[in-house]
């Protein structure tokens, strides 16, 4: 229903008021079950929630037109314009996100994509924040002084390198300038990515510049481990095809946003991603101080399940019991400072050897820990070097609560 009918309808009086609000609920139904139906098949949650807020509109609109009806025909003819508007405003919003396909975000974005050659291989890239900024992986360009970066157009500058942070697996280069019709690209947020999500990447899979893959995200938070690359940061699961070359690459949503950068991946096409909330604390301290520093407690958890404690035979807790068991505390470090204890070997009565647990973490800032992701996921994006925490703990049987002032992890030593 275009808006221009309604108006029409309504400023010519030839309905009743009874027949115009009959006329509005109608409208209002089909315009909310189409953006209902739109919801659930885009692709991110700002998409839902604008889509949301504007549904939330116009029902309040809905209700104020009710409220008027029979009490003053102007009052019905300003809402009934108002709803007019607000329904033309829904429907360009809902169409616009609809035309969004991975063709329509890789002719927007692949401009901003770089191959970058280094004398130990190849990999991908993309311009950031300024003209002459690309973002990248650690492992693309570690250890290299002979950097090269081809546009889309052919153009090739030689790059330094800004600042790198290997635990993340992010680097920022520099370049002297970039062709003009290259844009830099802007960083998502990574939180509020989701299993079911398409995305793509573009990137240059064995040397095929400017290659796009669309694929989904097929879970979010998972700790990896990569030969000869030390991240201890959680990365995006992301099922669509990728090869050596696309490392450094962006993963971009349905919006065109950067919600990662491709940088792992196996034979059984599950790759991953390092998220872009990671990617801009690292990148915005490597601008401003030129490194990043982890932040670090200096003690080592496992993630408790039934079958954990009764491998480990962790004698005092019950089976059923979670949280991440502090194992083993580093001295000198904060830690140890704030009296944290690990296990101690016990016997059990049937002679077998096992552990006393003595501190458990169960929340720190009244955050829920129930698995070694929950931890990396919090610390990582959310507390800094210096920066002083509370653990809730399981003590001995009983429930305390710690302070803990941070350090940081010191640097990569290849």
């Amino acid at each position: 229903m275009k808006a221009s009918l309604i108006l029409g309808i309504k400023k010519e009086h030839t309905l009743s008021s009874r027949s115009t609000i009959i006329l509005a609920v109608v409208c209002i139904a089909a315009i909310i079950l189409s953006g209902i139906n739109s919801i659930l098949i885009l692709n991110t949650i700002n998409t839902q929630r604008e889509i949301s807020n504007r549904l939330s509109n116009l029902t309040e609109t809905l209700t104020a037109i009710n409220q008027t009806a029979l009490a003053n025909a102007t009052d019905v003819e300003r809402l009934l314009n108002e709803l007019a508007s607000e329904i033309s405003e829904l429907s360009s919003e809902i169409e616009r996100h609809l035309n969004q396909t991975p063709a329509n975000i890789y002719e927007t974005t692949y401009k901003s994509v770089v191959v970058i050659t280094t004398p130990a291989g190849q990999g991908s890239g993309f311009l950031y924040n300024t003209s002459n900024m690309l973002l990248t992986n650690w492992h693309v360009v570690e250890g290299e002084t002979d950097i090269e970066v081809q546009f889309y157009d052919g153009t090739r500058r030689s790059a330094s390198i800004v600042g790198s942070d290997a635990y993340s697996d992010v680097a920022l280069l520099m370049v002297a300038k970039s062709p003009p019709e290259a844009r830099p690209l802007q960083l998502g947020n990574s939180s509020d990515l989701f299993v079911g999500q398409q995305v793509v990447a573009i990137g240059n899979p064995l040397g095929l510049t400017g290659s796009l893959s669309s694929g989904y995200i097929s879970q979010v938070n998972k700790l990896i481990d990569i030969i000869d690359v030390p991240i201890i940061i959680p990365v995006i699961q992301i099922d669509l095809t990728l090869a050596p070359g696309n490392s450094g690459g962006p993963l971009l949503d349905m919006e065109g946003n950067v919600v990662g950068i491709t940088n792992a991946g196996t034979s059984y096409q599950f790759n991953f991603a390092v998220p872009s909330n990671i990617i801009r604390r690292v990148v915005s301290s490597i601008v401003e101080n030129g490194y990043y520093r982890h932040p670090l407690i200096g003690f080592w958890l496992i993630e408790l399940t039934p079958d954990v404690i009764s491998k480990l035979n962790i004698l005092n807790i019950k089976p059923s019991q979670s949280g991440l068991l502090v194992w083993d505390v580093m001295e000198n470090y904060p830690a140890e400072a704030a009296g944290l204890q690990g296990v101690v070997e016990a016997e059990a009565l049937d002679g077998t050897p096992g552990y006393m647990a003595r501190d458990i973490v169960l929340e720190v800032d009244g955050h829920p820990m129930h698995t070694l992701a929950d931890w990396t996921v919090y610390v990582e994006e959310h507390v800094s070097p210096e920066q002083t925490i509370t653990l809730t703990l399981w003590r001995s049987g009983e429930t305390s609560m710690v302070e803990v002032t941070t350090t940081y992890r010191p640097p990569y030593d290849e």
